[in-house]
Order: C-alpha cells, then structure tokens, then sequence
C-alpha cells in the first residue's frame, strides 16, 4: 500500500469517527434534553412537598388540607379580643305584659307576727323559660244531614289537605324540613330530638316524605327565582362536589344578595349547567373563578380575584417569586380605595392595568416552549389571557372584587356533608339543593325560616324583591 493509499485510509477512518462522534452527540443533546426536562417535572413536584398548595395558597379545600393548621390572610389587629370600648351591649329585658303573673304576697310579720296591710310596695323580676312542648291534636268532625224537605243528603267536608284519618299538619312538617335543611341533623338524631321535645316519634319514612313534598310544593318558586335571576345585573356563580353513594357529584350555586339557586347534577361543567337553564339564557355580568365552563356562555364575565390572591400567595412560597407578592400588594390596595370612595377614575384603572402587565411580562417573556409549564407561568399566563376580567372591579362600580358570595352560599353544603357524609340518592340530594336555596334566599331577605318554610307547604312561598 503506497502512502497516498494509507493517508485515504486514514482520511475515511476519520470520517466515520467524526459521524459516529456526530451521531453520539446528538443523541447526547436529546439525552441532556430529556434529563433537563425531567429534572425541572420533578423540582416540580419536589414543591409540592416543600411547599405544599392547602386552603390558604390555593382552591384547594380545607378538608384537604394535609394539615389542619391554617393562617388567616387577615392583618394583625391591636385591638383586644372581645368587644370594644363604647360597644352597644345587649342583655335580656323585661318585657311590658308578661303571658302569666305570679304574686308572691306576704300577710304576717315574720318578726312578731303583727297582720300585714293590704298595700306594699312592690317589685317585679320576670322569668323566661319554654312552655312544656307537646304534640297539640286537632280531631275534625263532619257530619250528614238529610233534608226534610226534598230528601237531599247534606254533607260538611273536611279541611283542604286532610285526607288521612290521622296525619301531621303544615307546621310539624316544617319543622321537620327546618331540622333536616337549616340545622343539618341527620334523619335518626331528627327523631331523637322531636320524640325528646314532643313525646311524638316521627318515623324516618315520613321525614323523607316531608321533603319530598316540600320539593314539590317549591317548583314554581325555584321557576319564579330563575325568572328574577336572568333579570339581574350581576349573579354569582360557583360548584362543589358532593358524595352520591361513594361517587363524586356537584351541586352548582347561581346567586346575588337577594336570591339563591341551587342545583344538583352528576356533571360539573357546561351538561349540567345547560340542565338548569339559567345561565345559557343569561346577559348580564357573571362573577366566577375561571372554571372554563362558564366561557361558553354569551353572558359578561367578571372573575374572582380572592382565588387569584391566593395563588399568587403560593406561588410566592414555592417560586420565591417576588412579582407575586408586588401584585398581591396592588390587587389589595385597589380593592382597599374601592371600598372607601365607591368608584375609581380611568385614569388610575390605566395606572393599575399597566403596573400590572409589568409585573407578569418578565414570566411570559421567558417562558420556554421546550417544557411545560410550570405553576408560575400558568398563573401568569392566566392573569395575561385574563386580565380585563381580574380587573373590572375597579373600572365598573358594582362589580364586586371577588365571588365570596357564592362560596358562603356553598359552606353549608360541606357543613351537611360533615355531619351526614354523603347522599343515599338523586333524589335526596336534589330535594336538599332546592329546599336549601328556598332558605338561604329566605336568610338574605332577613325573614323567619320556619315561617317561611310554613307558607311553602301552603302553597305560599316566600318570593324576594329583584336583586343586584
């Protein structure tokens, strides 16, 4: 072999150790990719545990809280516990005409016996205590008559409604329903109790059948509350999950400071929505928390920013993101003049709006397509794709800073499912969604519940005035 023959060997040699070289470095790139890749998801998840979402940071609820100890997002006050200096108290008063009177007279000398006058100076001092409870039975009795003079049978007819030989009036059965529907308790402690107060025990077959007729008797009121919710101007809108025999259903809220609707379905999103027939018809502004659902919908939205504070609370624990706590800090102080003067000018919605931006671009600028998102850069994101809807609270007048409303309307859902646990079936849980709304709007138009609950079994529901 010449030498030119030995320096082609070589140069060729070379040639497929540098594409060997090429391809190994390759597949080394797409190694280190995937291994960065994989590093950054499990950091990731590593802050999950460092950093745990709970109630405080988050949408998570608190009975999911791997620890029960909570903070309150509220500032410290320097104000002693209990109440205050120049604080109106109250305390039991008598009262001018007393249901019974007791005169505890005197009529001899306890010291040499001498007879007492008539007259004394007198005093008075009132006490207030339950009259013994017990069941009152009402016996109706009709009669016949026959008429002398042209043979006719006459017959009185008894009451509307009573068509059993023996049977419980309107105000048991509400009772039983208030129990059940506002107080929580479950069927056997209901019994316990009405046989403990009455001496009367009510079988559980009849408390169920109390609501069952109560939902019922609220069909064209729950019509007449969707009919008064399209007509107003803002409407509150949130979902929870309730346990249906060991499957995960939802009761969804539609509400304002006057009325609440409340809805059960096995779905969460837009099938169950669409079912009740509110929302799809409705074109005025919706408060929510971003739940992608209510997108769908042609109505205006406003979001709420009490979930966004918190997210942005953990974001700042997990990310150690600075930008986050300067943006709670702004969110805040907006809301803080809000309150205090009712409206804020363009001017300072354009000062907000562009202090805003400038908090979230650095994370969308740098975010890279490579990976997927992190929590952080969701969240920014989100804020971005959203922003006009976070922010509405300060350019409109009567949108409220967040959708507190309907989450307060929702916590005694999870206190029914706290005592109870779950729901034995569809039809249970739908007669506690709609009796349960009939009362909270009873509640937020500051009327007695077992009053109102009366006049449902009456025919007579409680209807409220328009709302926001």
């Amino acid at each position: 072999m010449t030498d030119t023959d030995k320096i082609a060997q070589l140069e060729n040699d070379l040639r497929l150790l540098f594409k060997e070289f090429s391809l190994f470095r390759e597949e080394m790139i797409l190694k280190v990719a995937v291994l960065e890749a994989e590093n950054k998801v499990l950091k990731e998840e590593l802050k999950k545990y460092e950093h745990p979402k709970n109630s405080n940071n988050s949408s998570v609820p608190p009975s999911q809280d791997r620890f029960r100890k909570t903070t309150s997002s509220r500032e410290k006050s320097t104000k002693k516990i209990g109440g205050q200096k120049g604080h109106k108290g109250k305390k039991l008063s008598k009262v001018a005409c007393p249901d019974k009177t007791i005169f505890h007279d005197i009529k001899q000398c306890t010291c040499c016996g001498e007879l007492l006058s008539k007259e004394g100076k007198k005093s008075s001092r009132q006490l207030f205590d339950f009259p013994e409870i017990k069941m009152l039975v009402t016996e109706h009795i009709t009669v016949s008559k026959t008429c002398k003079g042209c043979g006719e049978v006459n017959k009185s007819k008894f009451p509307k409604g009573l068509v059993q030989e023996a049977q419980y009036g309107d105000r048991v059965k509400s009772f039983c329903v208030y129990l059940q529907t506002y107080q929580m308790l479950p069927f056997e402690r209901c019994v316990e109790l009405l046989e403990d107060l009455t001496g009367q025990r009510i079988s559980q077959g009849s408390l169920a059948n109390f609501q069952k007729v109560a939902y019922a008797k609220l069909s064209d009121y729950e019509h007449k509350i969707a009919q008064l919710l399209l007509k107003s101007e803002i409407n509150h809108a949130d979902e929870t999950g309730v346990n249906l025999n060991g499957k995960n259903t939802w009761i969804h809220v539609l509400s304002n400071q006057n009325m609440t609707f409340f809805g059960h379905h096995i779905k969460r999103g837009k099938e169950a929505i669409d079912s009740f027939a509110i929302i799809p018809k409705y074109k005025g502004t919706l408060i929510h928390d971003r739940f992608s659902s209510y997108f769908a919908y042609n109505c205006k939205h406003s979001l709420c920013n009490a979930h966004v504070l918190r997210e942005l609370k953990y974001v700042e624990q997990a990310f150690e993101a600075k930008w986050s706590k300067k943006l709670t800090q702004l969110l805040t102080q907006a809301h803080q003049l809000k309150k205090k003067t009712g409206a804020c000018t363009t001017q300072y919605y354009n000062k907000i709006l562009e202090e805003y931006q400038q908090l979230i671009k650095p994370i969308i600028e740098n975010y890279n397509t490579v990976y997927s998102k992190t929590d952080e850069e969701r969240l920014a994101f989100g804020l971005e794709k959203h922003k006009e809807l976070f922010l509405k609270f300060i350019k409109e007048k009567n949108i409220p800073f967040d959708n507190n409303l309907a989450e307060r309307d929702l916590r005694m859902i999870k206190v029914k499912l706290k005592i109870s646990g779950l729901f034995k079936s569809i039809a249970h849980a739908q007669y506690f969604a709609r009796i349960r709304g009939y009362i909270s709007t009873v509640k937020k138009n500051n009327e007695n519940v077992l009053d109102c609950l009366v006049l449902a079994f009456q025919n007579n529901p409680f209807i409220p005035g328009m709302g926001e």
